[in-house]
């Protein structure tokens, strides 16, 4: 059943003045959503689209009435859409869950799907503004800015990202808790159903997890996040799976065990590895040995410095990590490596957090003190974390390298993302005191940069 009164599309006007207005619809049962999209001006001549949104699109039509063919690609054709006119489709939700565990999942009586299986945008980073009437006693999580709104609709702005970045939506019965966090506030849902006392052990996780992200120069990195979190049955490992989405806004999706303890999930690396990716703009997935290791380098270095590891655990964790990465380094480069696939993920990662490594002790050595690599991004943050920047780590580090004067991370790209062999820590570990020996490190209290060694760990 749908809970709204259906007006001739003719008759739409936008209720807020932006460059593309859309009014999203879902039923009772969330079974089926309909979008209505007006534009301003010049219309799009395509939008972007889930590649499976196709086969569970019921119908498109334009204010005309004219239907358009709704199967077939991940672009869909509007180059006879006339100017400010809009487009109205339907999707049908059930089918996409029953047939793809992957585009739309029940969960206890909410519905997670990728945005792009109904949410379909034009890639011309046009701004749009968007309206959202749920049936009632529903709650959604998106990760668009949110806009003041009222019991009968919910507003929001989309950031202007490219149209094929991913985001996921959940609709259903479940709280949005507002956590705040270094001077923002985090929009964390547990999506399903789930119980008073396990959604406050889900905010404690998350909120100390993104304190510690916040410590590195006082404030957390972004600003109005989605944090998603599902529960599943008992597994191996605390939290099994996790991501970073930046469609649309900036996010974070975690599959948790649902038994799993508060001391269990403190324990665990991934909420703290997940976050820090937020530290850093958008990179190119053709680099994701700078992001990942950025984050594989800061879920040690964080978790010592709140507590939840010893400086000398960091240290053994992050000399397992290399070690990793080490016998997982073949014949080809980094950057051959990072585009070859998960079957590298080892190298790719712990080489990426040695660059880190190399870089934070180099800077503060050169600087006496006065530099460092959470200083590097604190700088970073105040220029450059414009959303929807697809950035490549050449470009990036050189930034980086412009806001601190020095050349050290574009001298770590040359000597290393083109060389086939790991980065060697070597030299770096003996000044700083760190003596591998037998799989696992002690620590030299003569080192010459013993002090580096120590503000690393304490921040």
């Amino acid at each position: 059943m749908w809970r709204w009164v259906i007006i001739p599309l003719t008759f739409f006007a936008p209720v807020l003045l932006a460059d593309a207005s859309y009014t999203v619809r879902f039923d009772d049962g969330l079974e089926r959503v309909r979008v209505t999209a007006c534009f301003e001006g010049k219309a799009p001549r395509q939008l972007v689209r889930n590649s499976a949104a196709g086969r569970f699109t019921e119908w498109v039509r334009t204010s005309g009435g004219e239907e358009l063919a709704a199967s077939g690609g991940t672009r869909l054709r509007l180059n006879s859409l006339a100017d400010n006119s809009c487009l109205e489709w339907q999707v049908d939700l059930a089918a996409a869950a029953a047939a793809d565990r992957r585009l739309a999942l029940n969960i206890q009586g909410a519905l997670l799907t990728d945005a792009d299986l109904w949410f379909w945008r034009d890639d011309e980073r046009r701004e749009i503004h968007v309206e959202v009437e749920l049936p009632a006693g529903h709650s959604l999580s998106v990760p668009w800015r949110q806009l003041p709104s009222d019991d009968a609709r919910q507003r929001y702005r989309v950031d202007p990202t490219p149209a094929a970045w991913s985001a996921r939506i959940a609709v259903g019965r479940f709280p949005v808790h507002r956590v705040p966090v270094g001077g923002t506030q985090l929009r964390l849902a547990v999506v399903g159903e789930s119980e008073r006392e396990r959604d406050e052990v889900f905010r404690r996780w998350i909120r100390e997890a993104a304190q510690s992200v916040a410590a590195v120069y006082g404030r957390f990195p972004q600003e109005d996040v989605q944090i998603l979190i599902v529960p599943l049955k008992p597994q191996r490992e605390p939290v099994p799976w996790a991501r970073v989405l930046r469609g649309g806004g900036v996010a974070a999706e975690f599959y948790v065990d649902r038994t799993s303890s508060l001391d269990e999930l403190r324990n665990d690396w991934t909420a703290t590895h997940e976050l820090s990716h937020m530290l850093l703009p958008y990179v190119s997935s053709r680099d994701r040995w700078l992001p990942e290791g950025l984050a594989s380098y800061y879920q040690n270095v964080l978790r010592a410095r709140d507590g939840r590891l010893s400086e000398q655990e960091a240290w053994e964790r992050l000399h397992a990590g290399f070690e990793r990465g080490r016998r997982a380094t073949r014949k080809e480069t980094l950057s051959e490596a990072t585009r070859s696939g998960w079957s590298a993920t080892m190298r790719v990662y712990w080489s990426g957090a040695a660059m880190m490594l190399k870089a934070d002790s180099r800077l503060r050595a050169l600087s006496n003190g006065e530099q460092s690599l959470d200083l590097a991004l604190e700088r970073l943050s105040d220029c450059c974390m414009t959303r929807g920047r697809n950035w490549r780590a050449r470009d990036l580090l050189a930034e980086l390298d412009r806001l601190t004067g020095y050349t050290v991370f574009s001298d770590l790209y040359d000597n290393h993302v083109l060389d086939n062999a790991f980065p060697d820590v070597q030299s770096t570990f003996a000044k700083l005191g760190i003596v591998p020996r037998y799989g696992s490190i002690t620590i030299d209290d003569d080192a010459p940069w013993k002090a580096i060694r120590m503000s690393i760990m304490s921040g």
